[in-house]
């Protein structure tokens, strides 16, 4: 795959008097790095497809994943929309295909930089062929253990980590969108560049395809899986990451929701406990369980439990409330002085 896995023709953007692509035209106005700071991608591309291409959440969890999602390509999006879920535009590429509370999916839309076979040889190609060479090795009898065959700490450069990467990417893409309802659906959503064209996109998916492209031992890990759940990423990084208020990405965008979820249950439980209370009382006034030891013990400690439980519960909620302001306090805190530090050296570094 030297010049990339898209032919020339295919789609193109607008080119300039050198008939090269304005990357301008293809790819975002700015971007924020790691310290959260504002840069240009034309100044830098490399660090922008990183960042942009990346699943590395994902892929320090790639053991467990099979519990949040079945080891297929995605279902496309008139079955989405058959059942109910909500499109989600989401530029972050981990929380691609991820689904949640409400019948939400998340999608990123294509990059119209992925489409463009100039940028793929300039930017995203490995230049040293690691990725064939790798390919090679995965497939070698001597290796038997499918999760050393995926691991990112065998890649050699980090464009073999981009091209498959972008490779993943495009053949999620390729499962989502298969007939001109998909397309359509696509396009409505904005996922979908608005100047490419059904012609273009079957083109396109042909190639790829002849290509080999959804070849497993050529994508990243993360897009074996199609869409993940949500609400067991959380748990699965709440339990190996020791990420256990936050997980994979907090549920909770205020302290009003996170009582709501906990109370919720809390009333419906006091409810079920009246109703219980009340037929105990009226059983209490019938001759025949009036003078039954067995239910006499049962309704006191039943009684005794409905006035401690409600408490008890009230308080644990208060406790993880409790928690949840502590931690956030503390990493805010946390957050200021690192950021107001990379602050000064950045204006000492100007000056």
């Amino acid at each position: 795959m030297p010049n990339g896995p898209i032919s020339d023709e295919i789609f193109r953007p607008t080119t300039n008097h050198d008939g090269l692509a304005k990357l301008e035209d293809i790819l975002p106005a700015s971007f924020r790095d790691d310290d959260l700071s504002l840069h240009t991608p034309l100044r830098e591309i490399s660090k922008f497809l990183h960042l942009d291409l990346s699943v590395q959440r994902l892929n320090n969890i790639h053991r467990l994943l099979w519990l949040a999602g079945r080891p297929m390509p995605p279902r496309p999006l008139n079955y989405q929309i058959s059942v109910s879920r909500e499109i989600i535009v989401d530029e972050k590429t981990d929380m691609h295909l991820v689904w949640g509370p409400g019948r939400r999916i998340h999608i990123k839309p294509l990059p119209q930089y992925l489409l463009d076979s100039r940028f793929w040889s300039a930017h995203l190609v490995c230049k040293d062929n690691c990725l064939n060479s790798r390919q090679q090795e995965q497939q070698s009898p001597a290796n038997n253990n499918p999760y050393n065959k995926l691991s990112d700490s065998w890649v050699t450069c980090d464009r073999c980590h981009l091209t498959r990467s972008a490779l993943g990417f495009l053949a999620s893409y390729i499962a989502l969108i298969q007939h001109p309802s998909d397309f359509s659906i696509a396009q409505s959503s904005n996922l979908l560049p608005a100047c490419l064209t059904w012609s273009q996109w079957r083109s396109l998916v042909q190639n790829l395809l002849d290509n080999d492209t959804t070849n497993p031992s050529r994508i990243n890990e993360r897009y074996k899986f199609g869409e993940l759940r949500l609400s067991r990423l959380n748990k699965i990084y709440a339990v190996q990451r020791g990420n256990l208020l936050r997980g994979y990405r907090p549920k909770y965008q205020t302290y009003g929701e996170l009582f709501k979820s906990y109370l919720t249950p809390i009333t419906a439980m006091t409810v079920y406990f009246a109703l219980v209370l009340t037929a105990m009382q009226v059983g209490l006034g019938t001759d025949r369980l009036a003078h039954n030891l067995a239910f006499q013990n049962a309704s006191y400690g039943f009684t005794v439990f409905s006035i401690l439980g409600p408490i008890v519960l009230v308080f644990f909620v208060l406790m993880v409330v409790f928690a949840h302001l502590a931690t956030n306090t503390l990493a805010t805190l946390i957050f200021r002085r690192e950021r107001f530090n990379v602050l000064r050296r950045r204006r000492s570094g100007r000056a």
